[in-house]
């Protein structure tokens, strides 16, 4: 289906192309005698071309996500931040890029001074990890995000103590 997106707007280039090309130069680019081998070479290069300018917008997107979401709650866990490491082949890889040194932002000694009543709870690495790699899907790939987005609020509400018992 992506393939035939491509198709499609390559065809619709090559029809303002043509458009163009008679209201400029007031002859048509089809009447110029040019082998068929030559219009495929052109046609696939202005396929290519849009390959690589939509995976380069791509990975400028996640590189922004990245840089911007190091730090979230689940439910009503404490604060949390991390790092992210280039990496492929993790277990909780997304877009090549995997949440290490998952802590809280403050420690909890901190958290649990003598005046103020530290409300929140600990939340697994390893769901940590997971609800990273969830968002950071749904961020990146909107149709997967619209798909992720129930399963999303469900673990936030599973994480939300204060809705239910249900803990870990």
């Amino acid at each position: 289906m992506k393939h035939l997106k491509e198709i499609g707007i390559s065809v619709i280039a090559g029809l303002v192309v043509e458009c163009l090309s008679r209201l400029l130069f007031n002859k048509s680019l089809l009447s110029i005698q040019v082998p068929l081998w030559c219009w495929l070479v052109i046609s696939i290069g202005i396929i290519f071309l849009y390959c690589i300018i939509h995976h380069l917008i791509q990975q400028h997107r996640i590189k922004e996500i990245v840089n911007e979401f190091t730090e979230c709650t689940f439910g009503d866990s404490y604060v949390y931040t991390w790092d992210y490491k280039r990496t492929k082949h993790g277990r909780y890889s997304a877009f090549g890029y995997e949440a290490t040194n998952v802590r809280t932002k403050k420690p909890l000694a901190e958290m649990n001074n003598e005046r103020v009543h530290t409300c929140g709870h600990e939340v697994p690495e390893e769901t940590v990890k997971l609800f990273i790699q969830l968002i950071l899907i749904a961020s990146v790939e909107k149709k997967k995000g619209k798909q992720l987005m129930p399963v999303l609020e469900y673990l936030h509400w599973t994480e939300d103590s204060q809705k239910h018992q249900l803990l870990h």
